[in-house]
């Protein structure tokens, strides 16, 4: 028998892959419409390359989350699982990102500019940006933040309430707003 929480997760994860589904089949029409019916003597190869990449790569990150996403019934109609929550962080949301960075990059370089593929680097940048200093920090020294050594160092002759003040003097933690 499934709780309230499971029954409002199942409800959200169904329209959330309602909407990824429509959104999907009207970008992919849309530009196969415009871009290769209307305008298919400014089609090379290398957008065809492109937008069969992109499109594949969507369309796979759509089946995940349909996989992840969708929920169990019982042969009587009672909820058995309500899949994985669509709405939570991490890969979840990147692969929503990513989704909707293709869409983007469809409709834009459909209507606009083949210069919006570009666009998609944007899709690598977070993804260093995100890595690197986890990377640095797993590390150690090369440019990572060493301060759990410098703090044991300060802290010896000390009690740990001195030590829990200075760390809150040093975080800004003192700052009182008046009336």
């Amino acid at each position: 028998m499934a709780n309230a929480s499971s029954k409002k997760t199942a409800a959200a994860n169904k329209q959330t892959l309602t909407n990824l589904r429509n959104g999907f089949l009207v970008v992919n029409i849309v530009y196969f419409l415009w871009r290769i019916v209307f305008y298919w003597n400014t089609f090379t190869k290398s957008q065809f390359l492109l937008y069969g990449l992109s499109a594949g790569l969507t369309f796979m990150l759509y089946r995940v989350l349909v996989s992840a996403g969708t929920p169990t019934y019982s042969a009587d109609g009672t909820l058995v699982s309500s899949g994985d929550d669509l709405n939570a962080e991490g890969l979840t949301a990147y692969m929503f990102d990513i989704i909707y960075v293709t869409w983007f990059v469809h409709i834009t370089t459909a209507f606009i500019s083949n210069k919006f593929w570009y666009v998609y680097l944007v899709i690598p940048a977070y993804a260093a940006y995100k890595i690197v200093p986890m990377a640095k920090s797993f590390l150690g020294g090369v440019g990572g933040n060493n301060n759990g050594a410098k703090e044991e160092d300060a802290s010896q002759g000390k009690s740990k309430r001195q030590v829990k003040m200075e760390k809150r003097a040093n975080k800004g933690g003192n700052v009182k707003y008046g009336r």
